[in-house]
């Protein structure tokens, strides 16, 4: 079973419905804009037409909802820069491993 629902699912949604976050105000329910969220004013939230199409998305797709713990979102987020700084040393564009670690600093 998968556990993810890929990159463009949802955003494809999003953009066909003509939904681009705070440059698409929607007037019909007094957003000054909406997207993934509906903002109004200085405030934001999740919009529940989202949430029914995800979950259509991840029907179709036959995805289980999950959580998700706070290490395995670091294991995501720095394991891929990670094994990027080895390959960079390894095909020879960094001499030292601590030229990779000021590159992510900045």
């Amino acid at each position: 079973t998968k556990t993810y629902m890929g990159p463009y699912d949802l955003t494809d949604w999003l953009c066909e419905q003509g939904r681009f976050g705070l440059k698409t105000p929607d007037k019909s329910i007094g957003a000054n804009g909406r997207g993934i969220f509906i903002h109004k004013g200085r405030d934001k939230q999740p919009d529940p037409e989202v949430a029914a199409q995800m979950e259509k998305i991840r029907q179709k797709k036959g995805i289980t909802a999950r959580a998700i713990p706070d290490d395995e979102i670091v294991e995501r987020l720095f394991f891929p820069l990670i094994n990027e700084g080895f390959r960079i040393l390894d095909e020879g564009h960094a001499v030292r491993s601590s030229d990779i670690d000021v590159v992510y600093i900045f």
